[in-house]
């Protein structure tokens, strides 16, 4: 599953005393003895939860925060003017005021089809879509689309200025239901009006949406046998890590190499154990 999403940025001060209370005057960017705040949400969304459920893209799916950067900034990750695509980091301190995570919503391949994407390549052509769309919103120049969470919620624009981003290149005032598919928003909104409940606050006017968040993942794999971890077509090639669509971050990537390693010492004699009552079971199906 590739997800696609937004990436959300609030105050730090405001994450930190969502969890922390009354112990977020202690927190002093990364040099004091309460670290800056962070957070992980997920929520499964039963298709029975959208407010469209006659729709034929209604899925069950999945929504969750993605490469959360307490103390970071939101970045630029594009590498066309045409194309928008943002991301997140943190300053080794931690000392920016802002935090931002991504938002993302699983997709498959049926709503690469819905949109008359297919073949091994149909993900890459779906993420590119939203990236053009997002770059024409934003009006050129890597300029992007923003809009506040009230505003998302309720499908309004209400406001031609935006809070304070921590993104240099410029944001404009956007109304991002533009962006995704219906059913693709209904998820989202569904799960920000849960992470609320998670961290109450988490709702707030200075709580910035930025679009658009669609290189979580590799939006391909390459085929790999599911014991010999060695390509299916390419003899002595080994397909691991993100790129070859089987991770989704820096720990399962590291994870998957760990396995074909294992898989390789044992091609060669090196390792006769059992590489699983070590490592569990890898993921061979892909990120899920």
């Amino acid at each position: 599953m590739h997800p696609v999403g937004l990436r959300i940025e609030h105050p730090q001060e405001l994450i930190n005393r969502i969890q922390y209370a009354e112990l977020a005057s202690e927190v002093c960017h990364g040099r004091g003895k309460v670290p800056v705040a962070d957070y992980k949400l997920a929520n499964y969304i039963d298709k029975g939860d959208f407010n469209e459920p006659s729709d034929s893209m209604v899925e069950n799916r999945s929504c969750y925060s993605f490469c959360m950067c307490p103390g970071g900034q939101v970045v630029l990750t594009s590498t066309s003017p045409s194309e928008i695509c943002i991301n997140g980091m943190s300053f080794s301190r931690r000392a920016s005021r802002w935090a931002n995570a991504a938002l993302v919503v699983s997709v498959t391949k049926n709503d690469f089809e819905a949109l008359n994407y297919f073949g091994p390549l149909a993900g890459v052509e779906f993420q590119r879509e939203f990236e053009r769309r997002a770059a024409t919103m934003g009006g050129g120049n890597f300029v992007v689309p923003v809009q506040t969470v009230p505003d998302f919620l309720e499908n309004k624009l209400s406001v031609t200025s935006v809070p304070p981003s921590s993104y240099r290149l410029g944001v404009k005032a956007s109304n991002l239901h533009q962006l995704f598919p219906t059913h693709i928003i209904e998820a989202l909104k569904h799960s920000l009006v849960t992470f609320d409940k998670e961290l109450p606050g988490f709702i707030c006017n200075e709580a910035l949406l930025h679009g658009v968040e669609t290189r979580t993942s590799s939006p391909i794999q390459i085929p790999r046998d599911a014991d010999s971890y060695e390509s299916t077509s390419v003899n002595g090639l080994y397909p691991v890590g993100e790129g070859a669509g089987y991770a989704g971050g820096i720990i399962s990537a590291a994870v998957d190499g760990m396995h074909a390693g294992f898989a390789v010492a044992k091609k060669f004699n090196l390792f006769h154990g059992d590489v699983k009552s070590i490592l569990g079971k890898a993921h061979n199906d892909g990120l899920v």
